[in-house]
């Protein structure tokens, strides 16, 4: 097990989750590496920081972040993360319930359908990590597993000067969409892990978290090494004594 974890935050403020979440992996002995543009003012101490201008210019962040759409931001920083070779990545919204034992590839099922990339790791050289890198890289990607109609209207777009830029297209187009169809094209699906890994919580069980009497075992199975908290789904305030939300802050 590398104990390096690496994560990405666009911001003053982590929020009291976030946070959380950082504290449980350096509970577990992790080394928490947070790419920022400085640190956030509430920031776990023992978190380093990485000057994340290194690999992402704020020009870069700053047309996602007006289309609101900074994920976006963040899923091409992950990838730049596993291209130098930086180790493990994991959003700011997973806990971490006890260390996980790394392979080279490392990503995992949050359904039947799709592999998420919220939980990283692709060898450097990898054909994998060049293919999402191409991708993900390109402002105006065309995505080869929409619709062939579709294909050729963005294709003619694009050949015009009137590309569609990914901002305005789906959401996870360079994200869990991306990573799902090339893992797929390779035969790599092998190396996803199982759903329960790190996706026990579904995004539509978030309510769970605050349901007294519960625990955050109680969201996991035995193989559970992370979990996946599902941020964007989560209540801002009123969280109850003894559930598993209440358990996570106070951790």
């Amino acid at each position: 097990m590398s104990n390096i974890v690496n994560t990405v935050w666009i911001g003053k403020q982590l929020g009291p989750v976030h946070a959380a979440c950082l504290r449980s992996f350096l509970r577990n002995d992790y080394d928490v590496v947070l790419h920022a543009f400085g640190m956030p003012e509430d920031a776990p101490e023992g978190v380093r920081l990485f000057d994340a201008s290194k690999l992402m210019s704020v020009q870069e962040v700053e047309i996602f972040r007006e289309a609101n759409r900074l994920a976006f931001a963040s899923d091409i920083y992950r990838y730049r993360i596993q291209r130098e070779s930086l180790g493990l990545y994991v959003d700011c919204d997973v806990y971490c319930l006890k260390p996980f034992f790394e392979d080279e590839y490392v990503f995992g099922w949050e359904s039947s359908k799709l592999i998420c990339n919220a939980v990283l790791k692709i060898p450097s050289g990898s054909h994998l990590l060049k293919n999402i890198l191409k991708a993900s890289e390109d402002i105006y990607f065309i995505p080869p597993w929409i619709p062939s109609r579709k294909r050729n209207k963005m294709a003619l777009r694009k050949k015009l000067g009137f590309p569609v830029h990914v901002a305005d297209q789906a959401w996870g187009v360079i994200g869990p969409q991306l990573l799902t169809h090339h893992v797929r094209e390779m035969n790599l699906t092998n190396h996803a892990s199982s759903i329960d890994a790190f996706y026990n919580l579904h995004f539509e069980c978030t309510g769970l978290l605050y349901e007294p009497g519960l625990s955050v075992r109680d969201l996991a199975t035995s193989r559970s090494s992370f979990l996946h908290l599902c941020n964007s789904r989560l209540k801002p305030s009123g969280v109850p004594a003894g559930s598993p939300m209440h358990e996570i802050l106070n951790a």
